[in-house]
């Protein structure tokens, strides 16, 4: 194990002031955590001396341990490249009951890190053997408890301010925050005639489609670009869509009437919202300064639906693997015969346009191309198996010869500590044989787990290559309307940029085919 020691700093979006946007708390500030704990290893001995490795999750949430750097603090921890965590203390390093001490009680003791929770007073290398203590146990259940209970009062108060109708949410396009209310919603003079202008072109009889293309013509950015406008300069181009446009009719709070509960979280810390039922949404009519009035989105709301199909039949989604290979986007299956690009309709002269082939003629391509590739890849996954099955018996071999290494050197410990009880060798030449043959063993230690390792890892590559080989031999047996069944099973993703040149991604193989045809669009 190296002897690094990981210094952890944590600040969540909770500790910091929205209003102000300055933290509450100054001394649970990034920079004041980290001045603590390096004050704090400078007077440590044994600690003071060694390398230091700063891990930082700035703005994640101690509920949980998901967060980048401890992730990465703990990948390493794992290989050994870590001998001791610091923190400022245990809120810092996580605020779930049960996960901390797993982490303390069971994780660490087991790679042999050593832990200091410095305004805890807590240090695992004073407790080895013992459990972590009622005292920072009580402390890990208050910091649960303490998260849960700010969770509920947030939830509360959301609930409040829903049901008065304030804006809290994300700020719809055409409006911008009123200067010191920040629940308050206020035109934005820049872009409410944008909104204003697609209402009246959807009421004159214009389509999505058209309005978009018109927009991206004249350079109108979209809402993401207006929205990222303050913080960063956007070069690319503005890529409004029809269902751009279509969202932006149907929302209600253009009239000036506030909507809110759309959506709710079904208990404390729930990642997926569910939909709430319209009836049971916040409503409040003149709320804040309408752009457009009700009978005009009404208007606009019948021209859409006017145009909207009314039925709309449901096609088999497994093939839903081709994207462009200009834009990156999607294609869409038209009558469920053609894959096209829909994104050249926003934008004149776009190469997008080239991205027209028939399903029945791309499939065909496709078939030719993947019996083609199960031949190449059924020799090479039979190469890639046999190459792993030698390896690990190679390595398992390696291993036995060092076991046998270490229990060889061990049985010479013991044959030297019988000669030194005999009388046959002094206790000077125990000791320095004793030294020589323990750092031997420690060396040798170190190569077995090292060895062990590769096994684990050939072991694995072993067993995905035969799995291959498995799965490609059974296609290969197929028969051509077998295989034609069973063509998406083996796509990951196909990039088309005309109609004579595709570029196909396999899940069995990490090999890329570029495939040109001459076949046409017929």
């Amino acid at each position: 194990m190296k002897q690094q020691v990981a210094i952890y700093l944590r600040l969540s979006l909770e500790d910091v002031d929205k209003r102000t946007n300055k933290i509450k708390d100054v001394s649970n500030s990034i920079a004041s955590q980290r001045l603590l704990i390096n004050r704090n290893l400078d007077e440590t001995p044994f600690l003071c001396d060694l390398p230091r490795l700063e891990f930082c999750d700035d703005g994640f949430s101690g509920t949980n341990f998901d967060r980048p750097d401890f992730m990465r603090m703990i990948e390493l921890a794992r290989k050994g490249e870590i001998s001791c965590i610091v923190v400022k203390d245990l809120s810092r390093f996580g605020r779930d009951y049960l996960e901390v001490g797993d982490y303390l009680e069971h994780i660490f003791p087991f790679l042999g890190i050593r832990f200091k929770s410095i305004n805890d007073h807590y240090d695992s290398e004073k407790h080895k053997g013992k459990t972590i203590g009622m005292g920072i146990a009580f402390k890990n259940l208050v910091y649960d408890y303490y998260s849960k209970d700010l969770s509920k009062k947030v939830k509360s108060a959301m609930d409040v301010m829903q049901r008065d109708c304030k804006f809290i949410s994300c700020v719809p396009y055409g409006y911008k925050v009123k200067p010191g209310a920040k629940h308050q919603l206020v035109i934005d003079e820049e872009t409410a005639p944008v909104v204003r202008r697609i209402f009246m072109d959807v009421i004159a009889g214009k389509s999505c489609t058209a309005i978009a293309k018109a927009l991206n013509m004249e350079g109108v950015p979209t809402p993401a670009q207006q929205k990222n406008a303050c913080k960063r300069t956007s070069t690319s181009k503005p890529q409004w869509t029809h269902n751009a446009i279509h969202n932006l009719i149907n929302n209600i709070k253009y009239t000036g009437t506030m909507v809110n509960h759309i959506r709710e979280s079904r208990f404390i810390r729930d990642k997926n919202q569910r939909r709430v039922p319209k009836e049971e949404w916040y409503l409040k009519e003149n709320a804040h300064q309408a752009i457009v009035t009700q009978d005009e989105y009404d208007a606009a709301m019948n021209a859409i639906q006017r145009r909207r199909k009314t039925s709309r039949s449901t096609h088999d989604q497994s093939d839903r693997v081709y994207f462009c290979g200009h834009c990156g986007g999607k294609l869409e299956k038209a009558n469920g015969t053609v894959f096209a690009c829909r994104y050249h309709r926003y934008h004149d002269g776009s190469p997008c346009e080239k991205v027209y082939w028939r399903k029945s003629a791309l499939e065909e391509v496709v078939l030719e191309a993947l019996k083609q590739q199960i031949q190449v890849t059924r020799v090479e996954a039979k190469e890639r198996s046999c190459a792993a099955r030698k390896k690990s018996e190679d390595i398992e071999f390696q291993l036995a010869m060092l076991k046998a290494q270490y229990d060889a050197l061990g049985r010479e410990k013991f044959t030297h500590y019988e000669e030194y009880r005999e009388g046959k060798m002094t206790a000077e030449d125990y000791l320095i044989s004793k030294d020589k043959l323990t750092t031997k063993q420690a060396a040798l230690k170190e190569q077995l787990e090292a060895c062990a390792s590769q096994l684990e890892e050939s072991h694995q590559k072993k067993v995905a290559a035969a799995e291959q080989q498995k799965m490609v031999s059974q296609m290969s047996g197929l028969s051509k309307a077998q295989l034609r069944e069973h063509l998406y099973d083996a796509v990951e993703k196909i990039l088309v940029f005309d109609s004579q040149t595709i570029e196909i991604i396999w899940k069995f193989d990490d090999l890329e085919t570029d495939t040109e045809n001459n076949v046409g669009v017929g």
